[in-house]
């Protein structure tokens, strides 16, 4: 038994539609995946097309002989916030299609739309939910009919088969990261070497716009010694230098990131990470603790410019609770990345002015604007479908945004003038100088233009 797994390559730096940035990060759901089914001496291989740059042809002509393919849609950092643009994955499925003896679609796309992608790919099934378990079961013959997880076609029609249960963290053997292409990775404001690691799966939150159908319910956690034990194997055996924990809301299991940074503090890598949390769940001692192990980056949720628009998100979370995580941060020598959200149903002009005058009032080092997207199994797609004076911006499985009060055309052109209005002030751009990153700088300049192009 041969088996393939494939990250298609995604077309441009940031995709024109719904302006996502196409980073070359490494697959590391596809790279757990590939350890679970070696552990069983199944013989499995990694194509990241993405990083490899590989059109769907070529991709094509490398799963040649394998028994069996498997090709995801969204890789774990984007099973919440999955490419709205199918068509350049629906162009290396069909590319595979007509090589793979089988093909298995997986992703957040399948798992929220599985008889539309078992449709649109001609696969023999979609894998819903986590890929580890379902993968290995298919891999090793069990009938589709017996597997959780999966959506095929039976002789009575499409069947959807119950949903698998989430995987327990600690049974995952350490991503097969010799699998990968790793010295392609990189991010633009963490440098190169880089990786993904998971401390937990899943969040405690229930923000509107969230898509978590493929975490399972709850927050699932690995032991601490499990997680160093997968960063050693990075930085010493993959010369891992840089990493972005990929945690929903890593701060969320404080105590184990106390532990976690008395390791790495321990342990003293070279080695700097980043992490993506809220600013009500982090606190002097935890930022000390952070800093001291090498965190130099905190990835921030703050979506809205006022109260009000924070409530109708059910993101938990006021504005003084932001003014004083922020400053906390700032104290600590952190620096920041924050997302800001516009195109929610009764989004106004104001709402963008408010956003765009908190964003220069918290003064993150990174700010990104993004409209709002009604992902399917989404509260937020559920309002629209439920309110007669909001609709989706098109007809597709996945609409770009939500049309209300202001039309896709006015969103695009509002999240357009943020960009602008804050990076392009003096002050900004000074103040990068005196830092003097210049290859972030380089980066960030790039990144800027094609937000602001696309």
């Amino acid at each position: 038994m041969r088996v393939l797994l494939v990250n298609p390559m995604q077309e441009g730096l940031v995709s024109k539609r719904g302006r996502i940035y196409n980073r070359t990060w490494p697959p590391i759901d596809l790279a757990t995946t590939a350890a679970v089914l070696r552990e069983h001496g199944i013989e499995v291989a990694v194509l990241d097309a993405n990083a490899l740059r590989l059109e769907p042809r070529a991709a094509a002509e490398r799963a040649r002989g394998f028994d069996q393919v498997f090709i995801t849609s969204t890789s774990l950092d984007r099973w919440q916030c999955p490419h709205l643009d199918l068509e350049p994955f629906l162009e290396n499925a069909r590319a595979l299609r007509d090589v793979a003896a089988e093909l298995y679609v997986m992703g957040s796309h399948g798992t929220v739309r599985p008889s539309e992608l078992l449709e649109l790919t001609g696969a023999r099934a979609v894998l819903r939910g986590e890929p580890e378990r379902t993968v290995l079961e298919v891999a090793l013959r069990r009938p589709l009919s017996a597997i959780a997880g999966v959506t095929w076609k039976s002789a009575d029609g499409i069947a959807h088969n119950q949903d698998v249960q989430p995987v327990k963290l600690d049974d995952l053997p350490p991503a097969a990261l010799d699998l990968l292409a790793m010295e392609r990775y990189s991010y633009e404001v963490m440098g190169g070497h880089f990786t993904l690691f998971e401390m937990a799966r899943g969040c405690a939150a229930e923000c509107t716009f969230c898509l978590l159908k493929a975490y399972g319910a709850g927050v699932r956690r690995k032991s601490v010694s499990k997680l160093v034990r997968e960063i050693e194997i990075a930085v010493m055996l993959h010369g891992v230098r840089t990493a972005y924990f990929i945690d929903l809301e890593f701060t969320v299991l404080r105590d184990q990131v106390l532990e976690l940074c008395d390791r790495l503090i321990e342990k003293d890598f070279e080695f700097e990470w980043c992490c993506q949390t809220r600013f009500d769940l982090i606190d002097d001692e935890l930022l000390d603790r952070m800093r001291r192990a090498k965190c130099t980056l905190i990835h921030f949720g703050v979506e809205a410019g006022s109260d009000e628009v924070l409530a109708r998100t059910g993101k938990g979370i006021d504005m003084s609770s932001i003014r004083a995580g922020m400053a906390r941060v700032k104290k600590h020598g952190i620096r920041t990345a924050c997302f800001f959200m516009i195109g929610f149903p009764e989004s106004a002009e104001k709402d963008m002015t408010d956003i765009m005058d908190f964003a220069r009032e918290l003064e993150p080092d990174y700010p990104l604007f993004h409209i709002a997207a009604p992902y399917p199994g989404t509260k937020l797609y559920e309002q629209v479908m439920s309110d007669p004076a909001s609709r989706f911006s098109d007809a597709s499985l996945f609409p770009e945004a939500v049309e209300a009060r202001l039309t896709l055309p006015e969103l695009r052109a509002m999240t357009r003038k943020a960009y602008i209005s804050y990076y392009a002030r003096p002050g900004y751009v000074l103040g990068r100088v005196m830092i003097g990153d210049w290859r972030a700088m380089l980066h960030g300049a790039r990144l800027f233009w094609s937000f602001v192009s696309a």
